[in-house]
């Protein structure tokens, strides 16, 4: 029996071990680099494995975690570089992670946040010609700046009578402002509790409580003056500044400037198009306002009109009409005799009674006989589109212009003797003045756009037509119009005209007693019968193709006397390197904050100090299988504030105070404690908005001595800011009642983040 031979078999199975040996070596140093950390080298070598066998298992688990470690792992380097302002590098590793896994949500939120960041600064790049944008960028520089060594809550409280000057000494060591009084300055012994508030309003407070004000000498000097008219006029602060008006008229917006205050020194300048004001730092305040509000783009409106005229005549002139000849200027036709004469403007006869028939001439009638029929149908089509501005009128005139004879002056030719008339001199020849008259179709609409979306329309349609026969220089002109106003919708179509004219004529021409005759008198005489029909429809359409500018703040009540608070000279500016960094949560290891430059505020963002670097295994290693990601970083822009600041009341008198929030994006839950005087008695508390807006609630517990614990809870996906709660207060003893925010602490999910506030002051009389 022979031996079978394996020698067609033996590649295959050569191929088939070789396969398995590569296998078997790529799996296992892709499983070494897994143990040793190098994670990138893993996944290359578990997906050489699964290009040769697709249905390892154990290449694909390893691939699995190969990939989300070392997700992981260029998330901590992008961390790294973050913290050292690498944001090229942040880029680059974050967009590796997402290749590696897909399905990581921290990646995915990161890099959408850099996408987000990057065409921030492209859009701030592209508009450094922009107008708006210079504007924005030049209203957040003060003219008159002081920069205090404390700007937020300094606490003084002095509630002994205390020299007026003594208070000023001590907000000058705590602020670190030089403050001196002027000459005419009055010191008095005054009572007042300052506690938790910011510098400029502590500032604020003094000057209105004791009618004094300041006056800015340079970024570290105040000197405070008595509050007199001549003080004013002489030491107060003055700021020139100028107004490009974008599509506001100059003198409009001055005459309202000067109508608001009288003693505002407003100019204009029409080649510029723009206003010049000199006023107080309060003033400009007021004024920047009011031109932010006014200086607004008119709304436009694109009017489709379709005008169709259409008319319809028939005539039918049928029989015999006597023909009328040209010399008989009468108007008649007659029939008879007459004898001939051909040497005078008289009959007469030579014979005296002997007429011969060669004397007498028998007239006929020339008659003509008509069968005329006709018909006739214009049409006058016009489709004209126009766009205008809101309050402007828009024009169409479609046609032509015809001449007409005013009038005409013969002078015949005369002269005198030895001279020659003025009438001679022309020669005889008349004189003719023409004027013009426009025949076709004319137009106008003037829009209205309303804050509601509605658009009213005045119109204001002529047509002009030019009769058919009619004389030269003397036209017989047609005239059709319509002047009316309508309300319509953005879109809506509104329809105007009908039927305007309907007229039948009908006219029997004949002899004299033969077209009296019945039936014989239609034979002999001529019947004319003729009709006309003219409709008009003018269809007009209104669509809004830009709406009028107008924002939530445009619309809002303006304090001027919270002017000052929000632009006046010691307010922090926002920078952009306080801004708190993109957060890493891949690992939870503390987040670092962006650093903050010397002297900004002293919020989250400055004060956090940034942490060493992890090693990346150490990171891995800390990572617990499963756990939920870290939320993102909490605002640090988180602001709470009452409203109105200043207010006065009688006793027994009731007084609303509303607090709201800014910034609070995220905030979940806090406690807010807040302290009342004795001269004020605490009515009730409603919360507000921002609060009850998603389901959330508030608990009260009132303290002793004026002390109000506030404990809220809201859905984290409301609003941003908005109204938080509503203090109703009763006045009580007369005294200054200042309503002071102690202490607070919030929360975004679980992680505290700070807050700041601002307090209000009530007089009671």
């Amino acid at each position: 029996m022979p031996i079978p031979s394996f020698a067609p078999l033996r590649k295959p199975l050569m191929a088939a071990v070789i396969l398995l040996l590569a296998l078997g070596c790529s799996l296992h140093k892709a499983n070494r680099a897994f143990d040793e950390g190098r994670f990138d080298e893993a996944v290359v070598e578990y997906r050489r494995v699964l290009r040769g066998d697709p249905t390892n298992t154990k290449a694909r688990i390893g691939i699995k975690r190969a990939s989300q470690r070392a997700a992981e792992s260029h998330l901590s380097l992008a961390r790294h570089a973050d913290q050292r302002g690498f944001s090229d590098t942040v880029l680059t590793e974050v967009r590796k992670a997402i290749v590696l896994d897909p399905d990581n949500q921290i990646a995915q939120e990161w890099l959408i946040r850099l996408e987000q960041k990057a065409a921030r600064e492209r859009a701030e790049a592209e508009a450094v010609d922009d107008i708006e944008a210079m504007k924005v960028k030049a209203d957040a520089v003060n003219a008159v700046q002081l920069n205090p060594r404390s700007i937020e809550g300094i606490d003084l409280n002095f509630s002994r009578k205390t020299s007026l000057r003594e208070i000023l000494a001590t907000l000058s060591r705590a602020s670190g402002v030089n403050i001196i009084p002027h000459s005419s300055f009055q010191d008095q012994s005054v009572s007042i509790d300052l506690r938790g508030l910011p510098f400029q309003r502590v500032l604020d407070t003094l000057m209105l409580q004791n009618e004094l004000f300041y006056k800015v000498i340079d970024t570290n000097t105040i000197m405070v003056f008595k509050a007199t008219p001549q003080n004013r006029e002489l030491y107060e602060n003055q700021i020139i500044k100028t107004y490009y008006l974008s599509f506001a008229e100059p003198d409009p917006v001055r005459s309202i400037l000067t109508t608001i205050n009288p003693q505002l020194r407003v100019f204009t300048d029409k080649r510029i198009n723009a206003i010049i004001v000199k006023a107080k730092p309060l003033e400009l305040a007021i004024v920047d306002q009011v031109i932010r509000n006014l200086d607004k783009a008119k709304a436009e409106v694109m009017v489709y009109l379709e005008l169709m005229e259409v008319t319809e005549n028939s005539l039918e002139q049928v029989g015999l009409l006597p023909v009328i000849n040209a010399s008989d200027t009468s108007g008649t036709f007659r029939v008879g005799a007459t004898t001939v004469n051909n040497t005078s403007g008289l009959n007469t006869n030579s014979g005296f009674t002997r007429i011969t028939t060669a004397d007498i001439r028998v007239l006929f009638p020339n008659l003509a006989l008509d069968f005329l029929k006709s018909n006739g149908d214009a049409r006058l089509v016009a489709s004209p589109n126009v766009r205008v501005v809101s309050g402007e009128t828009g024009e169409v005139n479609i046609g032509e212009k015809i001449s007409t004879t005013q009038s005409q002056l013969s002078l015949p030719t005369s002269g005198t003797t030895g001279a020659a008339s003025t009438s001679s001199l022309l020669g005889g020849v008349g004189q003719t003045s023409f004027s013009y008259e426009d025949v076709g179709v004319k137009i106008k609409v003037e829009p209205r756009v309303h804050h509601n979306g509605e658009i009213t329309l005045k119109i204001n349609s002529l047509v002009t037509t030019l009769k058919s026969g009619s004389t030269p220089g003397r036209p017989d002109l047609g005239k059709r119009e319509i002047i009316t106003s309508a309300r319509l919708h953005d879109g809506e179509t509104a329809i105007f005209g009908g039927l305007l004219k309907d007229e039948e004529q009908r006219s029997l021409q004949g002899i004299w007693g033969l077209a009296d005759i019945p039936f014989i008198g239609r034979l002999l005489g001529n019947t004319r019968n003729s009709k006309a029909k003219t409709d008009v429809i003018l269809t007009i359409r209104a669509v809004l193709v830009r709406k009028p500018v107008l924002s939530e703040q445009d619309l809002a009540p303006f304090n001027p006397d919270d002017a000052t608070a929000r632009s006046g000279p010691f307010t922090p500016k926002a920078t952009k390197n306080a801004q708190p960094a993109p957060p890493a949560p891949a690992v939870p290891t503390p987040q670092p904050a962006a650093p903050a430059k010397p002297g900004t505020g002293n919020g989250p963002a400055a004060a956090a100090p940034v942490p060493p670097p992890v090693p990346p295994s150490e990171a891995i290693q800390e990572k617990k299988p499963g756990a939920a990601p870290e939320p993102p970083p909490a605002p640090s822009d988180l602001v709470f504030f009452m409203s109105p600041v200043a207010a006065e009341i009688k006793a027994g008198e009731r007084l609303r105070i509303n607090l709201s929030v800014s910034g609070g994006k995220g905030l979940s839950s806090g406690t807010l404690e807040l302290r009342l005087p004795p001269g004020l008695r605490l009515q009730s508390v409603t919360p507000g908005d921002f609060i009850t807006g998603e389901s959330g609630s508030l608990e009260q517990f009132p303290g002793k001595d004026g002390l109000l614990k506030l404990v809220f809870k809201r859905n984290p996906a409301g609003l941003d800011s908005g109204p938080f709660v509503t203090l109703e207060l009763e006045g009580l003893t007369p005294g200054n009642a200042p309503v002071l925010i102690q202490s607070g602490q919030f929360l975004v999910g679980t992680a505290p983040i700070s807050g700041r506030w601002s307090n209000a002051l009530v007089t009671v009389q």
